[in-house]
């Protein structure tokens, strides 16, 4: 296995792109090279950086998602043959919160052949790794699966490893026992989920790359974000200028700036009253309402099969429509059993009452200034940031705490954004907690000037 460490702006794409690209003129047979990614829009960057590089995509590389890749070329084609369940798609409606429901929607989910995006690395684990009380002739069924895929796989990439769980670490192992080159490529200092299993593999593996320049953030910057982590995880800048300062959210304007543009970026680890971190997540209670209305329309006799799909898109621009209107529940019920011509049972009630809630729920307004996530702008960066300082992340700047945990990494996320300035905003609460004379004391302390405005 091996392993890349590359911290904040340190090209992790250039790098993946150059190491995959140089396997690929080594490969003598026809076995193919994956390259897998956390989301659609890393894979596509990678995808745009081969191109730039290669003219195209070679046709024995693959840039895909994980789950794309665990579902393609393990679920997909051996979980019938080891387990007997056929899974033809995967679903990443959103899930209730609550054990019970949630299971029950998968079991749903799981009778329609479909898996859910929670868990494909789980049920890909049970597949390549086996489960506890599996039978010798369920164990041999894993290890003939393992040599198919040994026999066309030469070599998979993971971009962010930091990103990865516990049980994608396991497959990745058992690949290796197979003769599978397997190449990570991450920040353990960005595992915003606080996973540990990238750094577990870093600290049982001896040889570990360490790539430490910072080509994004001037040298004042790095210098800072060095304060706050491991000695061997530290980088380096060449890059001269920038400002680093401070703001105490009291004494500025500040929702002015930010809706005048005067930020790149600007991002909080959690919202407050004042500070939103995205618009409302229509988007999740869509899919919700989508789902238990295609659901519904599946079981009426008077909807072909065929026509699923373009059936509930209807019942659902109809239902959101009369949402809109202020209309209640039970209209939107009358008007769904005559569009079907079906008689609502309570548990149908109940599933698409739930759904109708939340999207009422995701329509109304939220007061605050619109900024975004310390997780929405990991990978992104900009020339002129705002990084604002709420009470979860105040005694980890201090230095009141200094452990290396998941608040640790958001900071160091949070301090590696920005091109050439980057501006610190001490909220009211941190004001109010810590006082003014300790704040400025701590961070004159730490080399940060105040910014008067």
């Amino acid at each position: 296995m091996y392993i890349v460490v590359a911290g904040a702006g340190a090209g992790k794409t250039t790098s993946m792109a150059e190491l995959v690209l140089s396997r690929l003129k080594e490969i003598t047979d026809n076995r193919i090279i994956y390259v897998i990614t956390y989301t659609n829009a890393a894979r596509d960057i990678i995808k745009e950086k081969i191109k730039e590089k290669e003219g195209s995509i070679p046709s024995q590389l693959k840039v895909e998602t994980i789950h794309s890749f665990l579902l393609n070329e393990v679920i997909y084609p051996f979980n019938h043959l080891i387990y007997a369940d056929i899974y033809k798609s995967a679903s990443q409606i959103p899930l209730s919160s609550k054990p019970a429901f949630k299971a029950v929607k998968k079991k749903e989910l799981r009778g329609q052949n479909i898996i859910h995006v929670e868990d494909v690395t789980k049920t890909a684990k049970y597949l390549l790794c086996g489960k506890s009380n599996d039978t010798v002739k369920v164990k041999n069924r894993h290890d003939n699966a393992l040599k198919i895929l040994s026999s066309y796989l030469d070599s998979i990439y993971v971009d962010e490893a930091q990103d990865m769980d516990d049980e994608l670490s396991e497959v990745l192992t058992k690949l290796v026992n197979y003769d599978i080159n397997v190449n990570l490529i991450g920040d353990p200092k960005q595992d915003l989920r606080n996973r540990g299993a990238f750094r577990g593999i870093i600290t049982d593996v001896l040889t570990v790359e360490y790539k430490p320049d910072n080509h994004r953030c001037p040298s004042v910057h790095v210098d800072f974000s060095n304060s706050f982590i491991p000695t061997e995880e530290q980088q380096t800048s060449s890059k001269e200028g920038g400002n680093l300062n401070y703001l105490l959210e009291s004494k500025c304007s500040i929702q002015k700036e930010i809706e005048n543009g005067v930020y790149d970026l600007v991002y909080i680890y959690q919202k407050n009253e004042r500070f939103k971190t995205h618009k409302e997540d229509r988007n999740k209670s869509e899919k919700i309402l989508f789902y238990e209305l295609k659901s519904l329309a599946s079981k009426a006799s008077s909807v072909n099969e065929k026509n699923i799909d373009q059936v509930a898109y209807v019942l659902f621009k109809k239902t959101v429509n009369t949402v809109k209107r202020n209309k209640t529940t039970e209209t939107i019920f009358t008007g769904l059993e005559r569009e079907l011509s079906v008689i609502m049972n309570k548990n149908d009630k109940g599933k698409i009452g739930s759904a109708v809630s939340m999207f009422r729920t995701a329509l109304l307004k939220e007061a605050g200034t619109l900024v975004d996530s310390i997780d929405a702008v990991k990978g992104l960066e900009g020339y002129n940031c705002l990084f604002i300082i709420s009470t979860q992340l105040a005694p980890y700047l201090f230095k009141e705490v200094v452990d290396h945990n998941k608040m640790m990494n958001y900071l160091y996320v949070g301090l590696t954004r920005s091109k050439q300035d980057l501006t610190i905003m001490v909220t009211t609460e941190v004001e109010k907690k810590y006082g003014h004379k300790y704040i400025h004391e701590q961070l004159h302390e730490l080399g940060i000037v105040e910014l008067m405005t």
